[in-house]
């Protein structure tokens, strides 16, 4: 019975000892806390999440969101972290236009009166993970390292609510910013805008809708936090090379963006292959606004009349700036607010903020671009456990103080 027992304790160290031996890209500079704090964590939640489907638990992206929600209420209450970051500010949950916002406002600001600058803030998560609890001690510390507004944006969140609803939430609370700026003793010709991941994706989007609109303050500038900008093409340089990290894989990537399509993962593999674009899409400027380095390239007719599209729900949609920002025209990114972008070299993402930096250059916008060797995705998240998430936010905050 000893021995038995013995055996199974045996079995079963050397099941977690496999398990927990997260394979770790050689240029990371702390392999023992990008193994622990990203990499198992989120194997282990998409494991859980597909098995939960297959038992008939519930869906993939359900459990998936239950389970990393599990983890951080967890994680914050262990650490208290939102509680201290959140000393000298005055936090209130509220409503902007039906949209559900963090409002943070350092309370010597509320005391005196004075104006300051503005932040509207996108979380991360595919659309689908996380919630303005998740980045609470990022954009407490925002405010506070600011002394500025910060407006936390408590979008709609896919499968449920698949595009438009996040873009639309995002476009309906920061125009209310903009317009009631006063009331939280806000300039408002000092409010920027800006987001991580999926939260990247709609700072942007939300930048080139509102361009457009009259009557309303101009954003002052737009900070893109490794960005999610295009569905076109799944086969970029960054793709093939970091596609197997369990941090932010390919095959996670893609399920996030048919959740926020159509919430059909059927076509994960056509997706994966780049086999839901068409040929004439191949040779458009779309795939072209991604790789710049090709030639012959065909610039649609208004409205994509001369594109094909393979028959899958929505696919139009990736065509659409407010869905995938990289696609917007060279003219619709003139005259843009001046733009930060972030970039970790350990990140399918990457060559998707690599490429809107470089577009937005050509296209006479200011670009201050950060790339950071030894980062990955989402880094800056743990911005007060891991060193080279600190340095990236220092230099976060040092462009932002300049720049609202």
């Amino acid at each position: 019975m000893v021995l038995k027992a013995a055996l199974v304790c045996v079995a079963v160290a050397a099941l977690l000892a496999y398990y927990c031996n997260e394979p770790v890209p050689q240029g990371i500079a702390e392999p023992h806390l990008y193994a622990k704090m990203q990499g198992i964590k989120f194997r282990t939640a998409q494991n859980v999440a597909r098995i939960g489907e297959y038992f008939s638990a519930g869906s993939e992206a359900q459990i998936l969101r239950s389970v990393v929600e599990a983890w951080g209420n967890i994680a914050r209450k262990l650490k208290g972290t939102s509680y201290v970051y959140r000393e000298g500010l005055k936090c209130t949950d509220t409503i902007f236009n039906g949209v559900n916002v963090r409002v943070y406002e350092p309370t010597s600001t509320v005391q005196s009166g004075s104006k300051v600058p503005g932040l509207v803030y996108f979380h991360g998560g595919g659309w689908v993970l996380a919630t303005i609890d998740t980045v609470d001690p990022m954009t407490a510390h925002l405010a506070k390292q600011l002394g500025a507004v910060v407006v936390s944006v408590d979008y709609r969140r896919a499968p449920e609510h698949p595009f438009p609803a996040a873009f639309d939430d995002s476009v309906a609370a920061t125009k209310f910013f903009l317009q009631n700026a006063e009331k939280y003793n806000v300039d408002r010709t000092r409010i920027g805008i800006s987001g991580d991941s999926a939260g990247g994706n709609l700072a942007a989007a939300v930048t080139l809708a509102l361009a457009k609109e009259k009557g309303l303050p101009k954003l002052k500038t737009q900070a893109l936090i490794y960005p999610a900008l295009q569905a076109i093409n799944f086969s970029t340089p960054s793709y093939i090379n970091h596609g197997h990290l369990n941090t932010l894989g390919k095959d996670q990537m893609v399920s996030f963006w048919l959740w926020y399509l159509n919430n059909d993962l059927s076509f994960k593999k056509v997706f994966e292959a780049n086999n839901h674009t068409s040929a004439e899409i191949k040779k458009s400027q779309y795939a072209g606004y991604v790789d710049p380095e090709m030639v012959d390239v065909k610039p649609a007719k208004k409205g994509n009349l001369n594109l094909k599209f393979p028959d899958i729900p929505n696919i139009e949609t990736i065509l659409d700036p407010r869905f995938a920002p990289l696609m917007a025209d060279d003219a619709d990114l003139k005259g843009l607010p001046p733009t930060y972008v972030m970039t970790c070299e350990y990140d399918v993402l990457k060559d998707d903020g690599v490429m809107y930096a470089k577009r937005l250059g050509k296209a006479g916008v200011k670009v201050n671009h950060d790339h950071y060797q030894h980062g990955f995705h989402p880094f800056l998240i743990y911005f007060d456990v891991y060193e080279s998430a600190g340095t990236a936010m220092a230099n976060y905050l040092a462009y932002l103080k300049k720049n609202l």
